[in-house]
């Protein structure tokens, strides 16, 4: 038995070689000229867009907004109200009261497609509630505590106190406000602030 037959002991085998460049393609189109088909080459030259002056910064990049579809409520809509509900349970609540406690909030809000239920097999509501819940988590106004636990910061109470100072300022522009109607800031007096530690 030789040693090059077995695996154990022949030396690894050599580097596969680099492949050949390419050469780069031309680009044609047909064009008809007279009713004929002739082939024309395409500049190569790039597009005035396309091309940045060397030492000057880079354009920023497009972000784009999460799109509502029609017959949903968008994200952005359930902040206000979650604020308030984590708010009326001293600043601390697990996910399933809130979001029991947010359906029954937003029942007059939500439109008919938030009542359908996703591909997930969750109710869209649900799942547009605990996205603005996880956004809310990336900015800074709630914070976790603990598995299934939602807790408000110093800032998600600032948050909520701009909701409802905004929407008094436009209720009082509007005198649109009737009593007892339910608002995202709504909630007892006292229940909006933090708990001192």
């Amino acid at each position: 038995m030789s040693l090059i037959s077995c695996p154990h002991g022949a030396p690894p085998p050599p580097p596969p070689p680099a492949p050949e460049p390419k050469a780069s393609r031309v680009r044609t189109s047909r064009v008809a000229d007279a009713g004929t088909p002739s082939t024309a080459v395409r500049s190569s030259v790039p597009r005035a867009s396309a091309t940045r002056v060397p030492g000057t910064p880079a354009p920023a990049p497009v972000r784009r907004s999460p799109i509502t579809k029609p017959g949903r409520t968008p994200q952005a809509a359930y902040r206000p109200y979650l604020l308030s509900v984590v708010a009326a349970s001293d600043g601390r609540i697990e996910r399933e009261p809130a979001l029991e406690a947010l359906g029954r909030r937003m029942a007059d809000v939500l439109q008919r497609d938030d009542l359908a239920v996703g591909p997930s097999g969750e109710l869209r509501w649900r799942t547009a509630a605990q996205k603005e819940r996880r956004a809310m988590l990336d900015a800074g106004l709630l914070r976790s505590g603990g598995p299934g636990v939602w807790e408000l910061t110093r800032a998600g109470y600032d948050a909520l106190d701009a909701f409802r100072a905004a929407l008094s300022a436009s209720e009082a522009e509007s005198g649109d406000a009737e009593p007892g109607d339910a608002e995202p800031g709504d909630v007892e007096p006292g229940d909006a602030e933090p708990p001192t530690a």
